[in-house]
């Protein structure tokens, strides 16, 4: 997940890099999803969420979402993490079996 909080007046040109990224990564090799998010409540909030199908899930993320990430620095405050579908998290697992 690539969370970035930008200004006002940043966020069209925000949002018009965010669309030319996605269509960018879309030819990434393993990548089965992209979307992208805005705020409810803070509309200068944007994200993208890339899925990958790749075992296992490298900690550090991977080339493009580092590369997405240092490009939209220039726009505001970056966050960039690695996350597990609940599925697929192993505290999950276990659980998830009991409510099927």
């Amino acid at each position: 997940m690539i969370r970035l909080r930008t200004l006002p007046a940043r966020i069209e040109p925000a949002t018009d890099l965010l669309l030319d990224l996605m269509k960018e990564v879309a030819a990434e090799q393993g990548l089965a999803a992209v979307k992208l998010y805005q705020g409810a409540g803070l509309r200068t909030d944007l994200a993208m969420n890339l899925v990958w199908n790749t075992d296992p899930p490298s900690n550090k993320g991977t080339r493009a979402g580092l590369s997405i990430s240092e490009v939209l620095r220039t726009f505001g405050l970056v966050e960039h993490s690695v996350w597990l579908e609940g599925e697929n998290f192993p505290i999950f697992v276990d659980k998830l079996v009991n409510l099927r």
